[in-house]
């Protein structure tokens, strides 16, 4: 092999050897891909079937994009009936975009299979290009400077992490091309050497790159930003530029920066728009403990390695367990950032010699090695260490990153190894470039014996960097679709596909063995089907199911849970109302895959509940592969439709907008406030005639408050909008004609959108002043007062309680500051003894004047409560004598010094409650809805 860059003709020479080796290699290092292109791509099925959302991605990519000039960012097809949005979802548009002309020529695998390889064999041949780059810059061009940029090439496209990130199905972190070429464009951009022509055209070029990346996989955007600040830091440090020339590269980064956002806008700009208006991100830590590299880990090949590793599927279950029990031991997750020996040999060569020439390099792969150790030190799985009998841990700089609006949403530190091997890339190049002209040197004036022994140095350390970081053979999955799905395709009726195991996975967690195998299935089929993987979601999207007493029990018979009888009657009993809401036309059951927990040990009993629950034809009409799928048994159709809701089990119906209470009394009628500015409702229509007129019924009552302008509402069914109708206040019924072309014969989607909607707490107030003291607590206070017990209860503005009462028999006694936080809080037992009356006037005396005081009895607390004592309590304002508290239970909330007869009182013999508070209804109510009914005209 012989690579030169002498001269642009044989620079052209050579870039076509180097993309030829780098294609050869990436066959042969992805082995057996090769000869499954067809049928199977990289992926291991005992996880979590990442790579068929990637398939379905590209898919769908068409679907929308292609075939329906519509928008990606939305689908109706998962999750059903609620649909989803993939605004905050994995999508790795590059990839969909570039396999869409090899998907229609040949087939979904094929084309995405192509795509992954082109990604790899770019990855090489960028690094390939920034080391030529950064070589030729401080010196002359040699067959040294070729032969390292290779090296280097090979180092990063086939480096360990990116072949586990392959394995497990994360093709987002496999597209890796554009961070090498954007590294070289912003350099370029930078570099005084060059003239402004060629700058401003790096700086275009960079731009691209830059939103190139943002379409593959969101976070490697903010690493290249983070690698920006780095070339920008070590250049201000450098002083290597006067006021003019950073004049001049801030007008380069700023057109990079207005190429970036203009190509990627189409889907920036909804992320960020998402990210703003909606908390979407981890609760506490997330995953990032977990998905975090081991310190042991960049010394440990990979379990891919033939030599070193194990077998993944083993692995993969002792992750599992690792995640249940501490007393598993090894590392949380899988070692997806090995650096490698020979790698680190090279990279610290390269270190020493060239420190001043690759401060970028350092500092680059420095900070994101840091970064992939997340945001705690791991060391063999532990982060919490013994020192001493104090345990203690050690947080890490990626600490910081988790409290940065945006960026803490990056729940995976070991993804920060993208940028991690690229600095560690170049740095070998560096350390190869100067063995190499070391050897040169040594051979002096034999120079065919050089080249040879350069060439065969060059075959030795690549061959050294690949097999340190090798990864075969690579773990495929099957991407072959069961041909029941092409029946399914082929029925015109609009349906939905049920299958099992079910489950919805988000970045949140999983509810029930989610398979995003069968979602791929849907790109045969095209129908809507339940279930499915997405990304970020609203909580209301996973609580929906989770409310339902069918999914309930299914969830618990796949995962091995005690379903109770009670349970297991309301499943039965919802089920064919809700198989007809759905239109659901078939059921697949699948067979489980060998080790995918915990569906494996489950799937008898889920095939048996499903056959016993659901109603489906006697035989299935369809066997293979140990599948077993049936035809659903639906009702008589009918064309009209009433929906209760003040009536139970109406949860299937109502998607979003609505409270989460089964039922409520609402101004005397039971039914259920809409709480958001548009409230959907699925309702179940059959036998549709196109051409007649149908009457949409509602009763309605808006919420009304003093001020309040008209309520208005409108309604939208299937996309059809009806008229704007105002409300008055009370009950009443509203109605619309909607055309029979505006429905479906099938799951109908119904929007009633509200004019307003308006918070009870802010709206209508309350008080929070101490009776007639002048006085005002910062918070909600509660006070309850019983035979069996004495409570006082604070609530913030956050709805949050605080348990505000010492809980002894007798008088309790709170003191509050004028933050309304707690300073004191105490118990006196005046059913004891009358020693403890003169205790609680000690107390109370020694409380600073105008200081809040909230007091609860607890029992018999005026047994022995002396005239001491009542007095103490009516220098808090309380109007109080021993005879009116004789036998009674009583609250107090008073202010310490204030006149007798100001404070807020109650007295009972029984419950003595006392609330000052604002409107503790913190829903955003529009208004309460009853029922709602189509009929035909």
């Amino acid at each position: 092999m012989m690579i030169t860059v002498y001269s642009p003709s044989t620079a052209r020479r050579s870039g076509i050897t180097v993309l030829s080796l780098y294609t050869l290699l990436s066959l042969l290092l992805t082995w057996p891909l090769l000869p499954q292109l067809l049928t199977h791509v990289p992926g291991v099925p005992q996880w979590a079937f990442d790579e068929s959302t990637f398939l379905w991605n590209i898919w769908y990519f068409k679907h929308t994009v292609v075939d329906g000039l519509q928008s990606p960012l939305h689908s109706e097809l998962i999750w059903y009936p609620l649909g989803i949005d993939l605004i905050l979802y994995t999508y790795n548009f590059f990839h969909a975009l570039i396999a869409q002309p090899l998907l229609l020529a040949v087939n979904l695998p094929f084309a995405s299979n192509i795509a992954l390889l082109t990604s790899t064999v770019l990855s090489g041949y960028g690094v390939f290009l920034l080391v030529t780059y950064l070589l030729k810059r401080n010196g002359q061009a040699s067959r040294a400077t070729a032969y390292a940029a290779f090296a280097a090439g090979a180092l990063y496209a086939f480096a360990s992490n990116r072949a586990i990130y392959a394995a497990l199905g994360h093709y987002d972190m496999v597209t890796t091309q554009w961070i090498p070429f954007y590294a070289l464009a912003l350099l370029r951009a930078l570099d005084p050497a060059l003239t402004r022509p060629q700058r401003r055209k790096a700086a275009l070029l960079g731009g691209l790159f830059f939103a190139f990346n943002g379409l593959a996989e969101m976070i490697t955007a903010l690493f290249l930003a983070i690698f920006t600040l780095i070339v920008l830091f070590i250049y201000l440090a450098s002083r290597q530029f006067t006021w003019r020339q950073w004049l001049g590269i801030i007008g380069y980064l700023a057109l990079l920066g207005l190429v970036a956002f203009l190509v990627w806008s189409p889907a920036l700009v909804p992320i960020l728009t998402q990210f703003l208006t909606n908390d979407f991100s981890l609760q506490g830590w997330g995953e990032a403990i977990p998905l975090s590299t081991d310190l042991l880990g960049w010394f440990t090949p990979t379990v891919l390695h033939p030599q070193w590793g194990s077998d993944l599927v083993s692995e993969l279950r002792r992750v599992q367990e690792r995640a249940l029990s501490e007393a598993v031991g090894g590392f949380r997750d899988l070692n997806t950032v090995f650096l490698g020996w020979a790698t680190l040999g090279l990279a610290i060569i390269g270190a020493a010699i060239y420190r001043k020439r690759i401060r970028i390099w350092l500092w680059t792969s420095l900070i994101f090695g840091i970064f992939t150790l997340g945001p705690f030190l791991q060391i063999n799985g532990r982060y919490r260490f013994d020192l001493d009998g104090e345990e203690a841990t050690f947080p890490l700089p990626f600490v910081l990153l988790h409290y940065l609006p945006i960026i803490k949403a990056n729940r995976a530190p070991n993804r920060n190894s993208v940028l991690l091997m690229l600095g560690l890339a170049v740095l070998v190049g560096y350390g190869l470039y100067w063995l190499l002209q070391r050897l040169q040197k040594g051979l002096g004036e034999r120079p065919r014996t050089g080249h040879v022994l350069q060439l065969s140095v060059l075959l030795l350390v690549t061959g050294a960097l690949i097999y340190e970081h090798l990864a075969l053979p690579a773990p495929l999955s099957d991407a072959r679709i069961p041909a029941v799905y092409a029946q399914i395709a082929a029925d015109p009726a609009p349906v939905s596909v049920l299958q099992f195991p079910l489950g919805w996975r988000n970045s949140f967690g999983v509810w029930g063995p989610e398979q995003t195998q069968l979602q791929y299935f849907q790109t045969t089929h095209g129908k809507p089907m339940l279930g499915g993987n997405i990304s970020r979601a609203p909580d209301f999207k996973m609580d929906y199911f989770k409310r339902i007493p069918f999914f309930q029990a299914l969830r618990n018979v796949q995962t091995g849970a005690e379903v109770s009888d009670e349970l297991a009657a309301a499943a039965r009993d919802q089920a064919s109302e809700l198989l007809y809401l759905y239109n659901t036309g078939y059921v697949l059951l699948y067979p489980p895959i060998r080790e995918r927990y915990p569906y494996v040990t489950n799937w008898q009993a889920t095939w048996d509940f499903v056959k016993a629950t659901l109603p489906l034809e006697t035989e299935p009409f369809w066997t293979g592969e140990g599948i077993e799928a049936y035809r659903v048994v639906q009702p008589l159709s009918r064309a009209d439709f009433t929906l209760d809701l003040g009536s139970p089990g109406t949860f299937p119906y109502r998607g979003e907008g609505w409270d989460s209470a089964e039922t409520d009394t609402i101004f005397e009628t039971s039914a259920i406030w809409a709480t958001e500015s548009s409230s959907r409702l699925f309702l179940p229509l059959r036998q549709i005639d196109r051409t007649a007129s149908y009457t949409l019924r509602t009763q309605v009552h808006p919420f009304v408050y003093p001020g309040s302008t008209t309520q208005t509402v409108q309604l939208v069914v299937n996309g059809w909008q009806g008229e704007q109708q105002q409300l008055a206040d009370g009950w009443q019924e509203v109605s619309w004609q909607v055309p029979g072309s505006a429905l479906v014969d099938s799951l109908n989607r119904l929007e009633l959108h509200w004019g307003w909607s308006a918070v009870p707490r802010t709206v209508l107030g309350g008080s929070r002043q101490i009776g007639a003291t002048g006085v005002t607590l910062p918070i909600d206070v509660d006070i309850t007062a019983f035979a069996d017990g004495g409570y006082i209860a604070l609530f913030d503005d956050s709805g949050a309680q605080i348990d505000g009462s010492a809980g002894r028999r007798g008088v309790n006694i709170t003191v509050l500051d004028e933050t309304g936080e707690i300073v004191e809080k105490v118990g006196f037992d005046t059913e004891a003894n009358n020693f403890e009356s003169e205790k609680l006037a000690n107390f109370l005396g020694s409380v600073a004047v105008g200081r809040p005081v909230l007091v609860a009895s607890y029992g018999n607390a005026s047994a022995n409560l002396t005239e001491v004592g009542v007095t103490a309590l009516r220098n808090l304002g309380a109007d109080l004598s021993l005879a009116t508290l004789e036998g009674q239970h009583f609250a107090i909330i008073g202010v310490q010094g204030a006149q007798p007869g100001s404070a807020a009182v109650t007295v009972d013999p029984i419950n003595a409650f006392l609330r000052v508070s604002l409107d503790r209804d913190r829903r955003p109510l529009a208004a309460a809805v009853d029922w709602v009914r189509v009929e035909r005209e």
